[in-house]
């Protein structure tokens, strides 16, 4: 699998979010209607004119950590105030980079394969951090994305 290793400051985000079920099935309904809903409510068009910071490109953000309430957020990375809409501050990470094209249905084949083929053999593990889809290009029958996955080196046995 193609992939590079890239560390990253802490970074805001602003966009809207959805709560996810801790059952991952559930959320594979839950986003698509959520895009849907940004796309058509003009509220996709809003966050693409205040991006401007890395990584430029909209995201798709799963919070899943064991203190807060798992949330989805669309967002995009930027300095600027957004009346109406959450703020989130990425942490600083060390991420696994897979660069991917084709629909939204080959995000979620790629996000699989990451976790089942690429992890296990990798050396890493995941790290407490969330999971970002990084839009480059929104077509949604020819995306242009990477997902990025949250890692650290293993430590020895």
């Amino acid at each position: 699998m193609n992939y590079r290793i890239e560390t990253k400051d802490a970074f805001r985000i602003v966009g809207v979010s959805v709560p996810l079920e801790k059952e991952i099935e559930k959320n594979f309904a839950v986003i698509p209607s959520k895009w849907q809903e940004v796309s058509a409510d003009g509220t996709l068009e809003k966050l693409i004119k205040m991006m401007d910071q890395e990584p430029m490109g909209v995201l798709g953000v799963s919070r899943c950590n064991g203190e807060e309430p798992w949330r989805y957020y669309i967002a995009v990375s930027t300095a600027k105030q957004a009346e109406g809409m959450e703020e989130y501050v990425v942490p600083a990470a060390t991420w696994a980079v897979f660069p991917g094209t084709g629909t939204n249905q080959s995000i979620q084949e790629l996000e699989q394969r990451i976790v089942t083929e690429w992890l296990p053999a990798s050396g890493y593990e995941y790290a407490d951090a969330p999971d970002l889809e990084v839009y480059l290009n929104p077509d949604p029958q020819n995306a242009k994305y990477e997902v990025w996955i949250p890692v650290t080196k293993k430590r020895g046995k």
